[in-house]
């Protein structure tokens, strides 16, 4: 019995009045309805506009630090090789300093 009248209690506090959900007449609850539906398609939008601004975002953050290590690594990698490059231009130098072109080569 104890059972049956929380479930009766339960249901009672589930169940609107029909005039709130439905409105007085038809044509206001198709209005009602149609109002509903709209709120909740535009609700819906709102998430899909975010979530795609969250992503777009998150793209461009990750293109950004992926720029950045980039150009880390390109440091590195100068200043690794910066004794064979004082050394590669040293002798560039000379060669271009002893070299000379032939006349016949400039016209």
């Amino acid at each position: 019995m104890k059972h049956q009248t929380l479930m009766e209690g339960e249901k009672s506090m589930m169940k609107r009045p029909m005039e709130e959900v439905y409105g007085s007449d038809p044509a206001e609850g198709y209005q009602k309805g149609k109002k509903e539906t709209k709120e909740h398609y535009r609700a819906l939008l709102r998430l899909a506009d975010e979530h795609r601004k969250s992503e777009s975002e998150w793209h461009e953050a990750s293109s950004k630090a992926k720029y950045i290590a980039a150009k880390m690594d390109l440091l590195d990698a100068i200043i690794r090789a910066k004794g064979t490059l004082t050394l590669w231009l040293s002798w560039k130098n000379l060669q271009h300093s002893t070299w000379k072109p032939k006349e016949t080569w400039l016209m």
